[in-house]
């Protein structure tokens, strides 16, 4: 291949960006925990969800424990406590206190009353990468806040524009920003 004719810049990494980031809960030592997930995956049309995560995690030993979890989207008025779930281990503070939690039909997938949406999960598969686990659960349920539908035709689906997800960015400053216009 002619680089001179292709016309494009290589940058490593994945670029399938811009996503929703997700803070996902499980109970560590009955105790809800939260980190942030900057790549999830829905597949199966949204009836599981894939991410990968460090071993070393403290989360990983809740999601082992109990074999649920949650991905709660946060809206933009909740990033600095996303960043502060990012950026500290539960193993140092208690992010129990952070959020209003709540439980669903799992009873051991601590969900955020203040997120949005909320999707608890019961673990289908665990992948080991070395380093990495791939998590796949399979979506028992799906909350969101009654402000944030539309109704159509006698069914509701949600509006991003007035959840206003934090979005993850990668091949680039690997920093938050927000969703834009519809188009």
């Amino acid at each position: 291949m002619n680089k001179e004719k292709l016309n494009k810049r290589i940058i490593e990494g994945n670029l399938l960006s811009p996503l929703p980031v997700i803070l996902v809960g499980a109970n560590v030592h009955n105790k809800p925990n939260y980190l942030v997930i900057g790549y999830s995956c829905p597949f199966d049309f949204g009836k599981y969800i894939f991410f990968s995560l460090s071993k070393t995690r403290y989360t990983t030993i809740g999601i082992h424990e109990n074999m649920t979890f949650s991905a709660n989207i946060p809206s933009e008025d909740l990033v600095d406590k996303t960043n502060l779930c990012g950026s500290k281990s539960g193993r140092d503070i208690d992010k129990s206190t952070l959020f209003d939690n709540f439980y669903g039909e799992l009873k051991t997938a601590p969900m955020i009353r203040e997120c949005p949406v909320n999707i608890e999960c019961e673990v289908h598969e665990i992948l080991d990468y070395e380093r990495n686990e791939g998590i796949i659960g399979r979506v028992v349920k799906s909350y969101v806040n009654h402000q944030y539908t539309l109704e159509k035709e006698g069914s509701f689906n949600l509006d991003w524009r007035k959840i206003h997800p934090i979005i993850w960015v990668t091949g680039g400053d690997f920093n938050f920003y927000k969703l834009g216009e519809r188009l």
